[in-house]
């Protein structure tokens, strides 16, 4: 008899989970379905209170979106993301592993100068860096967001790098010395491979950032280095002109797309790296 009741509260208790794990991945994605299907709605059905599930979908918002300059700012957002992240990696990923592995003084001061370089708002390097790209004649050019991009990608990405090395035993290293690799042969060919999931995971964390970043384009970008996050406030309306939702939301979908896609191309790797031991 109490097997049998336990048996019925465990089974109630998986129940609960479920129907847990479900609302909260509803609630997640709620915000994200609504708009993917406000940017398949003309102006009428978008208004309608209360709002139309069942309507005839249309892709007039993104015809007038790709007619309305997006691939201007797709190209840029192309260029500094992935201009900024490949610097980034090649910077970030050798920086880690000497950090890793060499006996370094004030390794410790280092790594949380590192650490609280990234966790600072935001909002604190702007001014100054603003003065920098002025001085240095970078405002209004591609160049200037991918130096921002650079320095503040950086620091996770030797952080986290770093705790993959450290998850790699050196012995494989100790192994490859011994047979005569050199420094950057050992990096290279026999602590890198060992460390993709971990270069995978950063790369993602990297590209999403620079993908969706708003502040830094918005004050340094000017009129000709203006990225996709800063084209969306074209959508928003002003004192004469009413917010355009659907436009708003087609142009969101379309920003949101190429993230999602790269996220599912790398999804092996990814899970791999938030998941394996390294990683801890």
């Amino acid at each position: 008899m109490n097997k049998a009741r336990q048996s019925t509260k465990l089974k109630m208790l998986q129940i609960l989970r479920g129907a847990m794990i479900i609302f909260a991945v509803f609630v997640a994605l709620f915000p994200l379905i609504w708009v993917l299907l406000a940017s398949f709605k003309s102006e009428g059905d978008l208004m309608r209170i209360p709002p139309v599930v069942l309507f005839r979908p249309n892709l007039r918002n993104y015809a007038v979106v790709f007619r309305e300059g997006f691939f201007f700012y797709f190209r840029n957002s192309l260029v500094v993301t992935f201009s900024s992240v490949t610097l980034s990696i090649m910077l970030g990923v050798p920086s880690a592993f000497g950090l890793s592995r060499f006996s370094i003084q004030g390794k410790r001061g280092i790594m949380l100068f590192v650490l609280s370089v990234r966790f600072m708002p935001y909002i604190v390097f702007a001014l100054p860096l603003f003065f920098i790209m002025v001085k240095l004649g970078l405002v209004g050019t591609r160049g200037g967001l991918l130096f921002v991009y650079i320095i503040i990608n950086l620091p996770i990405i030797i952080w986290l790098m770093r705790a993959f090395f450290d998850g790699i035993p050196q012995d494989i290293d100790e192994a490859a010395a011994i047979d005569g690799a050199s420094q950057f042969r050992i990096f290279w060919q026999v602590v890198l491979p060992c460390a993709l999931p971990g270069v995978a995971t950063i790369t993602i964390l990297s590209l999403i950032f620079a993908w969706n970043e708003y502040l830094f384009a918005l004050i340094l970008s000017g009129r000709y280095a203006q990225t996709l996050t800063v084209g969306l406030t074209r959508f928003l309306g002003g004192m004469e002109t009413a917010v355009r939702w659907g436009l708003l939301s087609a142009w969101s979908i379309a920003v949101i797309a190429p993230v999602v896609i790269m996220a599912l191309l790398v999804n092996k790797h990814l899970r791999k790296g938030f998941t394996s031991e390294i990683a801890q």
